[in-house]
């Protein structure tokens, strides 16, 4: 028994030690000295050691800042009428409140996804814009169109066909017609312009630029005629 003593003395310095900060750390030192002197503790003692552990901060907890409870409590006031007559009317539709809710959460993300589409539709097309006016000299169709001419008294007939083309592009992009971009397709111009010329000129474009074609000097003319043909309409 008195060893048994002498290690619960030793479990109460030890609290002492890592509680330094109590109030009665002098009072639980002492009575660990008591305890390994082979004095008698008093239960009354003991009960008021614990007490002083146990309203250590540590072990109370501390309470967290809320700074948005009170305008969530005011925004639920002004919520509740509604959200009772929404109840109420769900009383009338077949599944009760609870199919209410339900039809009502799907329509809430319905709008919120057409408004997020929407919106980033016209940040990307106002970023394009953006970028085909910073477009250097060399995209002007005008400068594109003779540096085509010149690559074809050169008899770089692919080179002729691809400024031609990127020329064509830019033209219909200022009439509105397309969104131009440098990763724009030819599938997205036909659907766009809808046009046989263009159903042409796209497949011999395709044909050089992506299939490996070799140019000739009718691929350079039927470019020349068919963005003509293509812008004329």
């Amino acid at each position: 028994m008195r060893t048994c003593g002498r290690l619960a003395a030793a479990v109460v310095a030890a609290l002492a030690l890592a509680v330094p900060a109590l109030s009665t750390a002098e009072e639980v030192t002492g009575t660990a000295t008591a305890a390994l002197a082979g004095e008698p503790v008093s239960p009354e003692r003991e009960r008021r050691l614990a007490r002083a552990i146990l309203d250590e901060r540590r072990f109370t907890g501390a309470e967290l800042p809320r700074p948005f409870a009170a305008p969530l409590e005011w925004l639920g006031d002004r919520l509740e009428p509604l959200l009772d007559r929404v109840d109420d009317l769900g009383e009338d539709v077949p599944g009760g409140p609870f199919a209410l809710w339900l039809a009502l959460a799907g329509l809430v993300i319905l709008l919120a996804g057409s408004v997020t589409t929407t919106t980033i539709r016209r940040r990307a097309t106002a970023i394009e814009r953006a970028r085909a006016a910073a477009l250097p000299a060399a995209e002007d169709p005008h400068a594109l169109e003779r540096a085509a001419e010149q690559a074809e008294r050169d008899g770089d007939w692919e080179l002729a066909v691809r400024l031609r083309f990127r020329a064509g592009l830019l033209r219909l992009d200022r009439r509105h017609v397309i969104e131009y971009r440098p990763s724009l397709t030819t599938g997205e111009v036909a659907r766009a312009v809808s046009s046989p010329a263009f159903g042409e000129v796209g497949e011999r474009f395709d044909a050089i630029a992506y299939g490996g074609r070799t140019a000739e000097r009718g691929d350079a003319e039927h470019a020349r005629r068919g963005w003509a043909e293509v812008l004329g309409r």
